[in-house]
């Protein structure tokens, strides 16, 4: 019985910009932080479970910001465990190009670069062959699967790749190594290694052998949830029967939060912070709320009088979350009843809208119609329009 232990991970995306925190904060400097220490633990966990393999999916460091300090701290991870044998593959993020540190940079003897000349290595001694599929540019619109051919059948076998798998590939913005689940298991392989995506997916396809961890740290508003990477076991007899079993390790230091925030009743800016304060409280996911990232949307009615500073109010928060942003999307709260009865044109233009809105039965129809009333009432009212 052939058995090894390894350890999934994919799209670390070292060195970062992190734009959208601002140049001025420090916070992205912060997160790229984050991301070293994120990858350190991620390391430590392969030497604690003794993994026999680390496989990284594609896009481990940003080939645009990138610089040789952060290759060598990579490097000098990579060398702390030496049982273990590293295969990466190149991702469209730190693409296998000319001035690729994947061909320029002397990696230690335990790592291995799938890409370009070398697919495939084989290792005798755990009877493993480990193929790859990588990014030779930043853009690449066909996986290269029928060049794998199985060299080591009795052996176990597994395949990298950084791509899409089973999405819509007529939509232009898909096409990164676009590929089947049911093509990939077709390869014979004992287990498929994606990475791409930043949303961790379990069993893709349903074929028991495609996983993608997703991002191990995440790295945006759109990437909410848990974050993590795949310690694996495969085993297999001599008449080929394979044993996959498969466990998730969370490994995000920091987690993002979307947050919908409803002022309505609010009569003091003070109000309006304690229901901000409620909303990140309930929304922690497990961490501290100084780990936090969090995008308040305001919503409902302002009282009249009451006015929102959301500058002033992300203030409040600095020393309570890591980084907290705040869009006002409240609207006024308007006795629309009273202006309805009003003789001039506010009362003739709300009675207009409301006939309209009461003939249509579509919804987001009568949405855009409340909308555009609060528009020409405040028009009406300040002789201009303030749209986000």
């Amino acid at each position: 019985m052939k058995r090894i232990k390894f350890l999934h991970c994919a799209d670390m995306h070292l060195d970062a910009p992190f734009t959208s925190l601002g140049a001025d904060t420090g916070k992205a400097s912060e997160r790229r932080r984050d991301l070293r220490q994120t990858f350190g633990k991620i390391m430590d966990i392969a030497k604690t479970e003794k993994a026999d393999l680390v496989l990284i999916s594609g896009d481990l460091y940003e080939h645009n910001y990138t610089g040789k300090s952060t290759i060598a701290y990579i490097n000098d991870k990579f060398r702390e465990i030496p049982h273990a044998h590293i295969f990466i593959i190149p991702g469209n993020h730190d693409p296998y190009v000319a001035n690729s540190f994947y061909r320029n940079y002397a990696w230690s003897s335990n790592v291995h670069i799938l890409c370009g000349d070398n697919p495939e290595v084989v290792l005798h001694d755990l009877k493993t062959c480990v193929y790859g599929i990588g990014f030779k540019d930043f853009r690449q619109e066909a996986a290269q699967i029928r060049d794998i051919k199985l060299s080591q059948k009795d052996y176990i076998n597994i395949l990298l790749l950084h791509g899409t798998v089973d999405m819509d590939f007529r939509q232009d913005n898909h096409l990164y190594n676009p590929v089947g689940s049911s093509e990939l298991a077709g390869l014979g392989m004992d287990y498929i290694a994606l990475g791409h995506f930043h949303g961790r997916s379990d069993d893709i396809g349903g074929h028991g052998l495609i996983y993608n961890p997703g991002s191990p740290e995440p790295l945006g508003f759109d990437e909410a949830g848990e974050h993590g990477v795949y310690i694996g076991s495969i085993s297999k007899d001599g008449d080929g029967h394979r044993c996959l079993d498969m466990s998730f390790r969370c490994t995000g230091k920091r987690y993002y939060a979307n947050m919908d925030v409803n002022i309505s009743g609010c009569d003091t800016e003070e109000q309006v912070e304690d229901r901000i304060r409620a909303a990140v409280e309930g929304n922690r996911c497990g961490h501290g709320e100084k780990d936090g990232l969090f995008h308040v949307t305001l919503k409902g009615y302002a009282k009249p009088g009451l006015k929102i500073d959301t500058r002033q109010l992300t203030s409040c928060f600095k020393d309570r979350v890591f980084f907290m942003k705040i869009k006002d999307n409240t609207a006024p709260d308007l006795d629309f009843d009273a202006i309805k009865r009003e003789p001039g044109l506010r009362g003739l233009f709300a009675r207009k809208i409301f006939q309209r809105m009461e003939k249509t039965e579509d919804q987001h129809q009568r949405e855009l119609l409340l909308k555009s009333l609060y528009y020409g009432i405040e028009a009406l009212d300040s002789g201009k329009v303030e749209i986000e």
